[in-house]
């Protein structure tokens, strides 16, 4: 729907700072900011959206006024670890989606759970769980995110995709919750 385009996000060191960034050309970047060292780097389809993310994760190490950082030796081998798939930040806003699908079935399993305890009877229940299962994807719709970054850091429209398909869900979800409810 929009075209995203893939580059770097990236991880340099100027000496004690460190400093995330995008680009489009990683090597030019380098050249032009010629830090110490490039700790770093993975190419993405989404550079925009890791890097508010990393940003974001950071944000007290951020010298105020500048792009830099002030990082003790844990919290670099974090951020390193999130430029090798194993950190947890999400790296797409298609990957915010999938978060929002899991808590959205946590908090059906988990109200499920305790209104079948509180014996409201097993359809009625499955009713009200699908109900409270669509808040996540409902809180995705209305704030474009879940938690995983700062919708300002992002372009305009860059999240209207995952609010597209969490009003969508949200209301799949609420769909089932009424015919629940008629069935019962």
């Amino acid at each position: 729907m929009f075209n995203v385009m893939p580059g770097y996000v990236y991880l340099i060191r100027i000496g004690d700072l460190y400093r995330i960034g995008k680009a489009d050309n990683l090597e030019k970047k380098i050249k032009k900011l010629k830090p110490d060292e490039l700790l770093s780097s993975i190419l993405t389809k989404e550079p925009e959206t890791l890097e508010a993310r990393l940003l974001r994760k950071f944000k007290s190490q951020r010298i105020p006024e500048t792009g830099y950082l002030k990082l003790t030796n844990r919290q670099l081998s974090d951020c390193k670890r999130q430029f090798e798939l194993k950190g947890n930040v999400p790296h797409t806003l298609d990957a915010e989606v999938s978060i929002t699908l899991l808590a959205s079935f946590v908090l059906f399993t988990a109200s499920l759970l305790l209104l079948n305890y509180l014996s409201l009877g097993f359809l009625t229940s499955v009713a009200y769980s699908f109900c409270i299962s669509s808040i996540p994807m409902l809180i995705l719709f209305i704030s474009g995110s879940f938690g995983g970054y700062f919708i300002e850091d992002l372009k305009l429209f860059s999240s209207f995709t995952n609010r597209i398909k969490a009003i969508f869900i949200a209301l799949a979800l609420l769909t089932i919750s009424y015919l629940f409810f008629q069935v019962n």
